[in-house]
């Protein structure tokens, strides 16, 4: 059987290449940059913590306002407006050192995060053909999670301003990867009866929407918290190190399968896979703590079945719902992981040392149960969509 390719495929490839680039200047290299510029200052970390969590107030202030940033002005202008946002930040930090400065950077960061964290998950479901829309995604969704382990590599460059100048670089070449791309098929129109509704369909992607807060709870918390956990059962800093690493590669080597199998199957089954996985990861790692080895796979799996529910979400929301509803979709997704992001590390804190030190685990242990529960309700409700996702 001859396989038919698209005239969308390079600019899928396109689109894959500046999302990736700014995944990396971001997520991956800008929260380790403003911390260590904090750090050369003697600023305490609690205050180190209230500037890295400043980036993502806009995600939250701002991410309602994209879909109708795209609906009126399109892809191309959202993607460049991100770079302007995303270059100037980095030109802050080269140019200025007051804390003004820092602060106007982290929001101008997170303004640009979120158009282009909602355009390009809102173009890769636009662009992909319908047959294999889970494993674009899936693919995606690996460089996503590729992003966040270059960004650190950037650290080997000792000068905190040459980091600043990579990032400014690889933003110029993500924007030039988004300037060849073509989006014009991606555009459409809602009518006005659809854009005073536009958020009335959400209840359609519900399970989807818990997947993507879930993610979030669960990827930031093990990221930022999993080298504490591991301290209590005697791990060395450079052993956790390697621990949380297996969970980052987990995050990103699994989501193309993830995605595979939610094209042959179904994105429900896979979301099934994804909650018995963290689970039985969770599980594991309480009653093997001091098993290295078991340690390493079981993060490996507890990544993957994470970043996952976050690709199954844009996945359900792509299969599920017209196209023209796809950015508002993408918005809430992206909302409901950041809460996550920020609910998950809090809660986490709290319990870390709680339940004979597993107090984190057993909490992602409980999110996972928690979200197979809303599988299993909602697993008979079909959430077909009046108007099918036209390619």
């Amino acid at each position: 059987m001859k396989i038919q390719t698209t005239r969308s495929d390079p600019n899928i490839i396109l689109i894959f290449t500046g999302s990736l680039l700014f995944q990396i200047v971001q997520i991956g290299t800008y929260p380790i940059l403003i911390s260590q510029i904090l750090v050369n200052k003697s600023v305490d970390s609690g205050i180190i913590g209230i500037f890295v969590a400043i980036s993502w107030i806009p995600v939250l202030v701002f991410g309602p306002l994209v879909p109708r940033i795209i609906r009126i002005f399109g892809y191309d202008f959202t993607n460049f407006a991100a770079f302007v946002l995303t270059a100037v930040c980095f030109a802050c930090l080269l140019a200025f050192d007051d804390p003004i400065a820092l602060l106007f950077s982290a929001t101008c960061l997170g303004t640009g995060l979120i158009l282009r964290w909602i355009s390009c998950d809102a173009l890769i479901v636009h662009l992909s053909n319908v047959r294999t829309r889970g494993r674009t995604i899936g693919l995606h969704e690996a460089l996503m999670g590729l992003g966040i382990g270059l960004g650190p590599l950037m650290f080997v460059v000792p000068d905190l301003a040459t980091i600043a100048a990579i990032c400014l670089a690889l933003s110029i070449v993500g924007q030039i990867a988004f300037y060849f791309a073509d989006t014009s098929s991606a555009i459409s129109e809602d009518d006005a009866r659809e854009q005073k509704r536009q958020w009335f369909f959400l209840k359609a992607i519900l399970v989807a929407l818990a997947a993507a807060a879930i993610a979030g709870f669960i990827e930031n918390s093990a990221i930022a918290l999993f080298p504490l956990h591991f301290d209590n059962f005697g791990y060395s800093l450079a052993a956790s190190a390697v621990l949380v690493s297996s969970f980052g590669f987990g995050g990103t080597l699994l989501q193309p399968p993830l995605g595979h199998l939610a094209d042959k199957k179904s994105y429900k089954f896979a979301q099934s896979i994804c909650v018995a996985a963290i689970v039985f990861s969770c599980a594991v790692i309480m009653i093997f703590p001091s098993i290295f080895a078991v340690m390493i796979i079981a993060l490996f799996i507890l990544g993957g079945a994470a970043g996952g529910l976050n690709t199954l979400a844009v996945i359900e929301a792509g299969q599920t719902l017209d196209r023209s509803k796809v950015p508002v979709a993408m918005t809430a997704i992206a909302m409901l992981y950041t809460l996550g992001s920020i609910a998950g590390p809090i809660t986490s804190g709290a319990v870390l040392d709680i339940l004979a030190h597993n107090g984190m685990v057993v909490l992602f242990c409980i999110a996972g149960v928690a979200l197979g529960a809303i599988v299993i309700a909602f697993r008979n409700i079909s959430h077909s969509d009046p108007e099918s996702p036209s390619d």
